[in-house]
């Protein structure tokens, strides 16, 4: 954990930081106070690391605070439990080792070169800052690589990465199953064609939920436009509508 001097160096002035992000401006005042809650506690309660001598400052803790509250407006705080660590590289980074890959059943062992990882349920989140910061910055885009990751630590809650999170509710759960497999399946039947999910949501089902997480939160009115029952599904899981928000 977090000594409270480095914590309270890392939130000095958090507010202007979050609030120069423009997933923020949309929030309520209620919701600004519930993320305020989510920032300081992440920002607290993860242990933060930085590689090849990159150096932590309070833009980057609170950046990745911020995106990870506005994710968490509406999950329980206990949804985050296997969030422990959080490793920021300055740019991308290589992984080697053994990976699924776009083919059932074939996986791929060799260098990779990688934006954001998510190893496992216990491991840490691992992010390229020049991605996370060029994401947040420009929305239009509909990647962001924080959110990308946290939604994989979410998947992986009950032990796999399956694309589907701890759902509350065998009839919402079903529910899920149905429309998110038939959302990927008609993804892998065309890829690269879709208005607002990129092709790489068609390389498993942990990656689709990963990428419509990054679109839920970065083009809420044009998931909901293009795949309103895929974006019904993530409204339910996440316990927001950004899509409303936004129209405000």
């Amino acid at each position: 954990m977090l000594g409270r001097w480095r914590a309270r160096r890392w939130l000095h002035d958090w507010e202007a930081v979050a609030g120069s992000l423009p997933q923020w401006a949309p929030l309520d005042g209620d919701e600004r106070a519930r993320a305020a809650h989510l920032v300081e506690r992440f920002a607290r309660r993860w242990r933060w690391e930085a590689a090849r001598g990159f150096a932590l400052t309070p833009e980057v803790v609170v950046t990745v605070a911020a995106s990870a509250a506005v994710l968490g407006l509406g999950l329980d705080v206990d949804s985050w439990r296997h969030v422990r660590a959080v490793v920021v590289h300055p740019r991308a980074f290589t992984q080697t080792g053994p990976r699924s890959t776009s083919v059932a059943g074939v996986v791929a062992d060799g260098p990779q070169r990688l934006l954001g990882h998510a190893r496992d349920r216990q491991g840490p989140v691992m992010l390229s800052w020049a991605a996370a910061r060029r994401d947040v910055r420009h929305p239009e885009r509909g990647q962001h690589v924080i959110v990308h990751e946290l939604a994989h630590k979410l998947d992986a809650a009950d032990g796999l990465f399956d694309g589907t999170p701890e759902v509350a509710g065998r009839a919402a759960r079903a529910e899920w199953v149905r429309i998110c497999t038939r959302e990927y399946r008609r993804l892998r039947r065309h890829p690269g064609h879709d208005p607002v999910l990129r092709p790489y949501a068609a390389t498993n089902p942990s990656e689709f939920f990963a990428v419509a997480s990054e679109v839920f939160i970065q083009r809420p009115v044009d998931l909901e436009a293009h795949h309103p029952e895929l974006y019904e599904v993530l409204v339910g899981f996440y316990g927001q509508d950004p899509a409303a928000r936004a129209r405000r």
